[in-house]
């Protein structure tokens, strides 16, 4: 069996395909997010359509970038739990 570092750098670990689905409370809400932003399209015009089309477009990008940034945090968290926990040995 190859080490979980070699898994990790050849591809075989994806940790972002290891999350799980949405809830059923998030499906709920990306339902509302999808019928409000249905509702919004019927009743904008083209210039109004296109900055709430921006607004979405930077709320996905910022949000892709704290959930990347959340994840390293907690990764870099874990890893130095544990190395203090190996430091310490046995007690």
């Amino acid at each position: 069996m190859d080490s979980l570092i070699n898994e990790l750098y050849y591809g075989n670990i994806c940790p972002v395909e290891q999350m799980g689905g949405a809830t059923p409370e998030e499906r709920e809400i990306l339902k509302r997010i999808h019928e409000n932003e249905e509702k919004l399209g019927t009743i904008l015009d083209e210039q109004e359509k296109a900055i709430l089309d921006a607004i979405k477009d930077d709320c996905l990008t910022v949000s892709a970038s704290m959930g990347e940034r959340r994840f390293q945090e907690a990764f870099s968290l874990g890893a130095r739990l544990m190395v203090e926990i190996l430091a310490s040995g046995p007690q």
